[in-house]
């Protein structure tokens, strides 16, 4: 087929896979190019009709190299080629010819589940790991299970959401699909297909072949008998799910020895099996698409060379590696496969339906296609502030083919663009009109005249087929390419909850009335012959208490800033009380300040500024990454805040990289378009520079001139700028402390922009405030704000929270491997021969220098520089200051990087020694790339021949693996140390934070502004102790996970609704099953704890013979009521001087004890009056 470019071929190919109805498989010759084939078919076809099956990144002969998103993908890739469901798939020439798991052993793994089915659940779940499924508490990616009681939830590679499979004994009773974020169930189902989760499904027989395979291979490489013996002890030890992929066939196959070989110990009875091709699944009659012969010759030649040449150094090096062959098919082999099937080939070819041309047969004359794709959409250079604007031609464009009768689709990233798009069209005087159907079904019917419509969606670029009268415009060839984002996995748990549940021996805790201890786990007590759990807390001096779980809502994790470490208190002692009361005092200070500022500007008025027109819906189409949900929140709340007659005031909260900066510039551009200026005011000179090009770069397009005023700037450079400031030339300024001095003065400012306000100094906190006086003020930061306090601070602070997690900008592939010279100098050459940047990790300041002179000798053409946190603060400056220029190439550093800087050229790391970090260091040091347009790639690297500890493996399996940052505020760092060092609200306050710890701190702060708003306080809790003689705790085989348990302790100690206990015990119905009647009496006893708390009553308890609660002396409890009820309906009842009220029960029992209680408080309560007793 000639003719056929970009996008064009998807368009093609999908109407003949809408003719045809036959499995159509699509060979590209990268893998780039595949995804993007995938991407752009999925438009037209649905995405449900277009799977990407992608390769194995190969980059290291190293025995294990966790890879499972790729695997996981790969697996669905082959199952869903077995249905007879057909479907486009399109893979790299690479993944073409990467051997799979024989075609036999997933077929017959593979089998159906429905309702109905005998089967003895532990067997399930010995086929579940032997087929790659790990064994979780919660089952939230794919490829995991978990078994609580009778239920078990698993989440096959195939499915759209996991399953939750009930048991009556060894029958399956129901199938349900779950949430993976709230886990709660969302749908019946009858049946599903049980598909595995890992190329190797293990057994016995493979486990002893793959120990086998090895020790003879490493004999004929002559490695150190060590060398052999740790390989197969690990092997042995079940880290299959972190083998390398080049050593599939040591499980499968007999064959590790050169062709010409026998194998001497061979086992009789074991014939081995045989890896299959990708093409060994495919049905009879499939179409195979060949995009481009002479690009996917090249592209065979440099992967056999570059495969050839990793064996040849893990040979130079004597590692253990296998022949190419075992993984790979040769020559011949693929093209045997391929001779089976009807092909089409792109670019010049025939186009055959029928069998391929044999010896002596012609192949058809090619299909030649008119196709324009190069259709002129973008301004060559910007225009006047009057003309501005990339969409003028465009629009004149439009109008031109509109007349020709052209059916024109503009394909926009999302529902916001598109309502963007339609309000441009509109300016423009473009008729928009509605989809009829599908793009393919409006381009056959179409027979004009011309229609302008507007699709969701993506496409890599635009075309025209001029003979269907087609055109169809990319939204990223007029604005700029987009980068998507995941769907947001909602939040589980709150960030405390979530906290709390991850509670270990050892950590601080926070007891509102006794203060700071240490947490001493989950113990079970039996008390006058009644079992209950307890949370053991030991306080100074080894005191101990010992907290019901129904009065967890008294206990919070202790939460303070960088780890900061506080003072056990004295159990009984008065210093807790004193902390709480400075802290209170401190707390009430910055609250009166937030009042005050707020007071100050409700009687401020200016005029509104210009309206938003379609220069700005342009500037906002520019930007690089679709909005999220919580950006456009915050971009609509700064506009209702410009078209205000008051001042703006508004704080932007989010961590790095959550788009706070965008928020930012769409600010800016409004107050510029409408001739005001914009002072953009941060705390470092580095920072300073960083912003510059990000708005320089955002408004290169436009007719804004941004300059930026730090010490990088020579004297001269700093008074031309000042001098152009005042006369109105300058339209952005940014700057450090700089900008607040006297001789700064403005034309006409109308927007300050204040980036982590809490680091600037007292003295120009000040200038800030009076600034706020003056001007709008848009203030970002970092730190997060719990929700409640959110909403405590509606009318006193106009603020907007970014919620949506960084991960979501560019998926990171990350290598775990041992190090290795060839792989790093690989890496490095990669980046820099995009354009790119590397950041090289070594967080060892002795020795970085080492480092730094290795790595020049290695990769001689890059420019090296060193930063670590010895060095002194202008150093460091200078340093990060070349490498956000790119004047530098790599830069080697210590985990000083792991906070600050977002540089988007910055693309690759390597992290050397990555076992001696935590999870939470290298989430957040590896989340320094992947925020660009570009593929990021990290790399974690380990000494060689380490025998890593099981929980460093594990560690680095979940970073590898981990596609979702975890809940709370989704800050994928450490236990969630707070941001800013405690800072809150753009006010350092870490010693009081450090004092009483995060959450608490909050608390205080939120009861203080509700407090001077005005609002009712309630008064002082009283905290019911409640003893029935009953057991009321979560059995630990119902709930085996202590983590999990705790969490839920909480939840239902924290529960003040019936709606609320219902929620609760709905969900543990669906989670684990029906409730035990331990479980039943915890609810039961919170539901009298909240009948309770009404009537200020302190203590309810029975001793066998009576019921008794003791009252606080200012309950509302009308004593004429006790006596009416004693003479009519209870008789013995007496209430002592103490306040305590006595019933005669004598020998209830378990539920009674219970309804009678509920029964007292519901006759008393109807009558409650403000009557003391």
């Amino acid at each position: 087929m000639h003719g056929l470019q970009g996008s064009a071929q998807s368009f093609y190919l999908s109407l003949l896979f809408r003719h045809t109805k036959r499995f159509l498989i699509v060979v590209s010759p990268t893998e780039r190019e595949a995804r993007d084939m995938a991407r752009d078919l999925s438009f037209f076809l649905g995405e449900e009709r277009v799977l990407h099956y992608p390769a194995w990144d190969v980059i290291s002969t190293d025995l294990f190299a966790f890879q499972r998103e790729a695997e996981l993908a790969r697996l669905e890739g082959l199952c869903r080629l077995l249905s007879p469901l057909p479907l486009v798939v399109t893979l790299s020439l690479k993944a073409l010819i990467q051997q799979v798991m024989p075609r036999a052993v997933l077929e017959g793994y593979r089998r159906p589940v429905a309702i109905g089915d005998t089967q003895d659940r532990d067997a399930l779940a010995e086929m579940l790991l032997a087929g790659g499924y790990r064994r979780e508490t919660l089952v939230e990616e794919r490829g995991e299970f978990s078994v609580r009681g009778h239920v078990l939830d698993l989440f096959p590679p195939t499915a759209e959401n996991p399953f939750r499979l009930e048991f009556f004994g060894d029958e399956l009773e129901s199938i349900r699909t779950f949430d993976p974020a709230s886990q709660r169930s969302v749908g019946e189902q009858v049946e599903f297909v049980l598909t595995p989760a890992r190329e190797v499904i293990l057994t016995d027989a493979r486990r002893q072949r793959a120990v086998r395979n090895i020790r003879l291979r490493a004999d004929l490489l002559d490695l150190p008998r060590t060398t052999r013996e740790r390989l197969a002890e690990l092997i042995g030890n079940d880290l299959v799910s972190a083998t390398n992929p080049l050593f599939l066939s040591l499980f499968y196959e007999n064959a590790v020895l050169p062709p010409s070989d026998a194998d001497p110990l061979r086992e009789p009875g074991d014939p081995g099996e045989t890896l299959a091709g990708f093409l060994d699944y495919a049905a009879a009659g499939s179409l195979i698409v060949l995009d481009d012969p002479l690009s996917l010759e090249s592209a065979r030649e440099v992967l056999e060379n570059e495969m050839d040449r990793f064996l040849l150094k893990a040979r130079e090096e004597n590692r253990f590696y296998l022949d190419r062959e075992s993984s790979c098919l040769d020559a011949g082999r693929l093209e045997a496969q391929l001779q089976a099937f009807p092909r089409i080939v792109l670019e010049g070819l025939a186009m055959d339906f029928g069998e391929s041309p044999g010896e002596g047969q012609a192949a058809e004359p090619p299909v030649r296609f008119e196709v324009v794709t190069d259709l002129g959409l973008r301004p060559t250079q910007p225009a006047g502030r009057e003309e501005a604007g990339v969409f003028r031609p465009l629009a004149e464009r439009i109008e031109q083919w509109l007349r020709e009768g052209y059916l024109l689709t503009f394909v926009c990233g999302g529902p916001e663009e598109v309502q963007r798009m339609s309000h441009l069209a509109a300016q423009y005087r473009l008729p928009v009109h509605p989809p009829e159907g599908s793009l393919l079904d409006e381009a056959e019917r179409h027979a004009g005249p011309g229609r302008l419509v507007l699709r969701e969606g993506r496409i890599g670029g635009s075309f025209q087929v001029p003979a269907l009268r087609v055109t169809v415009i990319s939204e990223a060839d007029v604005f700029g390419r987009k980068v998507a984002r995941k769907k947001w996995r909602p939040v589980r748990e709150g960030y405390f909850l979530k906290s709390f549940g991850e509670l270990k021996e050892g950590d601080f805790v926070v007891h509102t009335d006794h203060g700071i201890g240490l947490y001493r786990g989950l113990q079970k007590l039996s008390i006058d012959r009644v079992e209950n759990d307890f949370l053991l807390l030991e306080y100074l001096d080894g005191d101990k208490l010992y907290i019901p779980v129904d009065r967890l809502d008294q206990i919070q994790r202790y939460i303070g800033p960088d780890g900061h470490a506080p003072k056990v208190d004295r159990l009984g002692g008065l210093s807790w009380e004193a902390v709480k009361e400075k802290v209170r005092k401190s707390v009430r200070e910055v609250a009166e300040e937030l009042v005050g500022i707020y007071a100050a500007r409700e009687v401020m008025e200016r005029d509104a500024f210009a309206p938003t027109d379609r220069l700005y819906d342009e500037f906002s189409a520019s930007f690089e990454f679709e909005e999220t949900p919580d950006q456009a929140r915050a971009i609509e709340d700064i506009h209702l805040d410009m078209n205000d007659a008051k001042p703006m005031d508004r704080l932007i909260c989010g961590d790095a990289g959550f788009g706070k900066t965008e928020v930012a510039l769409r600010a800016s551009f409004r107050s510029v378009m409408g001739g005001r200026q914009v002072a953009v005011l941060v705390p470092t000179t580095i920072l300073a520079e960083q912003h510059y090009q990000t708005f320089s770069r955002r408004l290169r397009d436009y007719p804004v001139r941004v300059e930026v005023l730090n010490r990088f700037r020579t004297k001269a450079e700093q008074q031309g700028i000042l001098e152009d400031l005042r006369r109105g030339v300058v339209d952005i300024v940014v700057g450090t402390h700089r900008l607040l001095q006297k001789d700064v003065q403005f034309k006409d400012l109308g927007l300050a922009i204040i980036d982590e306000e809490q680091r600037f100094g007292v003295a120009h906190k000040e200038k800030l405030k009076k600034l706020r006086t003056l001007v709008d003020v848009l203030t970002l930061t970092a730190t997060p704000i719990p929700r409640t306090l959110h909403l405590s601070l509606v009318g006193i602070r106009d603020l907007s929270i970014i919620n949506t997690p960084p991960e979501d900008r560019r998926p990171i592939r990350t290598h775990v491997l041992e190090f290795n010279e060839e792989v790093i100098r690989e890496a490095v050459r990669a980046e820099l021969a995009r354009g790119g940047q590397v950041f090289f990790l070594h967080d060892r300041v002795r020795s970085i220098f080492t480092m730094a002179r290795f790595l020049q000798k290695l990769v001689p053409e890059a420019r090296i520089g060193v930063v670590h946190g010895q060095m002194k603060p202008r150093e460091i400056e200078e340093a990060m200051k070349r490498f956000v220029r790119g004047d530098l190439d790599v830069l080697v550093c210590t985990s000083i990087i792991g906070s600050g800087l977002d540089i988007p050229t910055a693309n690759t790391i390597v992290i050397n020694r990555a076992d001696r970090f935590g999870l939470a260091q290298l989430y957040q040091i590896r989340g320094r790339v992947g925020r660009a347009r570009e593929d990021a790639a990290a790399y974690l690297l380990i000494p060689k021949g380490a025998m890593l500890s099981r929980d460093a493996r594990k560690r680095l399996q979940v970073i590898v693996d981990f596609s979702e940052p975890g809940s709370g505020f989704r800050i994928a760092t450490s236990d969630l140390d707070i941001r800013g060092g405690g800072s809150l609200l753009g006010t350092s306050q870490s010693g009081h934070v450090s004092a009483v710890g995060y959450e608490l701190y909050v608390e205080l702060m939120e009861k203080t502004i509700r407090e001077l708003k005005g609002e009712p306080m309630p008064e002082e809790e009283v905290k019911p102790e409640i003893n029935l003689g009953l057991p009321a705790y979560i059995p630990a085989d119902y709930m085996p996970d202590e983590r999990q348990r705790l969490v839920s302790y909480k939840r239902i100690s924290v529960a003040a609704t019936e709606e609320d206990i219902a929620a609760i015990e709905s969900e543990l119905t669906d989670l684990y099953g029906f409730v035990p009647a331990e479980v039943d009496s915890l609810f039961e006893i919170i539901r009298i704890r909240n009948l309770l708390k009404p009537l200020k009553g302190k203590k309810i308890s029975y001793d066998g013979q009576n019921l008794m609660v003791a009252f606080h002396e200012k309950s509302p409890v009308d004593p004429a009521r006790l006596i009416e009820l004693s003479r009519k309906k209870i008789r013995g009842m007496k209430l002592t001087p103490d306040y305590r009220l006595f019933l005669p029960m004598p020998g209830l029992e378990g539920g009674e004890v219970i309804e009678q209680a509920k029964k007292l408080l519901r006759m008393l309560r109807p009558q409650c009056e403000n009557n003391a007793l």
